[in-house]
């Protein structure tokens, strides 16, 4: 039996992903290990040094850091991540509370960077060279270069203490609202599966300006990749030929030219999803959302080993399978990959 080449791609894709992940683990655990402080220390500060030896012998801390390392990854292979020395639970438990927020953040956040950088992109390739292409290279450029703390930090200073145009930016809800039942994690969504319009409205208003902060940092390299591939498209012999057949310019900007800018475009979602997540820890932080990047903010400023490397873990699992997909993208958009 011929195993489909695409089979075969994916595969090796995927072996290779599993491999990043185990090393990526190994040196997020070495990190944590590193850090200048413990979480018996951190946690109790006042305890005397044998109650502090006893604490971490309790907790294996005493053990070399290869021991550590091989309990930690049998754990994580048993779907056991360790409990949190900061909260008390159980480190699952408190992921399962906080990535559907960090989820719905993300989403609103790529949908606004998609839904403003492409157009802008295929706008600036349009008009190549001209004033409006010098306007895009400017907006893309202050949307690169304003730093999102200092601007969450404005935006809540003016809307919401000077104007009061927006509500409280602390959470993900009102709480004079209360949370629909959960289905998806996605409060905007359960609660309009609920049937509770003013609960998705009060939430997605909770969700404007951090998805607003967090998308705008999508938009730059949205809008250059797709200006600098249409453009290049744009030249290409096969766009000159649709036009000389008469097609008409939107069949020849939305069907040969972006269909032959997709690939660079489709690239660029394998980093942008790392600078998402990366800049949700900002942005949550900024906006005291619950999220996963909130929760490993804090978890490495109280040394909390077992949050902090389990979360690094997940952002690079996201990651990887982010490439994954891609890279399978690729074959769909051009099949000559996969030989």
């Amino acid at each position: 039996m011929t195993i489909p080449p695409l089979a075969l791609y994916a595969a090796r894709r995927l072996a290779i992903s599993i491999l990043v992940l185990i090393g990526v683990s190994a040196i997020a655990f070495s990190m944590a290990y590193l850090l200048p402080s413990d979480p018996v220390t951190s946690k109790y500060p006042d305890i005397t040094d044998e109650q502090r030896a006893e604490m971490r012998r309790q907790m294996g801390l005493d053990q070399p850091l290869v021991v550590q390392y091989a309990r930690y990854l049998a754990s994580v292979f048993q779907g056991d991540f360790g409990t949190s020395f900061g909260t008390g639970n159980s480190v699952a438990a408190d992921l399962a509370i906080r990535i559907p927020a960090t989820l719905e953040l993300s989403v609103y956040g790529l949908v606004f960077g998609v839904a403003v950088g492409l157009p802008l992109g295929i706008i600036g390739a349009i008009w190549y060279g001209r004033r409006i292409d010098d306007g895009v290279r400017v907006l893309n450029l202050l949307a690169q270069s304003i730093p999102a703390f200092w601007l969450g930090v404005v935006l809540i200073y003016y809307l919401y203490f000077q104007l009061r145009a927006v509500p409280t930016p602390v959470g993900r809800l009102s709480p004079m609202q209360i949370p629909p039942p959960t289905v998806t994690g996605f409060l905007t969504v359960d609660a309009l599966l609920a049937g509770r319009w003013e609960t998705a409205g009060a939430a997605f208003r909770q969700l404007m300006l951090p998805a607003f902060v967090l998308g705008l940092g999508v938009v730059s390299p949205i809008a250059r990749v797709t200006r600098s591939a249409m453009s290049e498209a744009l030249r290409e012999d096969y766009v000159t030929f649709g036009r000389a057949l008469g097609l008409s310019a939107r069949q020849v900007m939305l069907g040969d030219a972006f269909r032959g800018a997709l690939v660079p475009i489709v690239t660029t979602f394998g980093f942008i999803v790392g600078n998402v997540l990366a800049g949700a820890a900002i942005v949550e932080t900024v906006f005291a959302w619950p999220g996963l990047g909130r929760y490993v903010v804090t978890a490495i400023t109280t040394s909390d080993m077992a949050p902090v490397s389990t979360c690094i873990l997940l952002i690079a699992s996201a990651v990887a399978l982010t490439n994954l997909l891609v890279d399978l993208c690729y074959v769909l958009i051009d099949p000559r990959i996969q030989h």
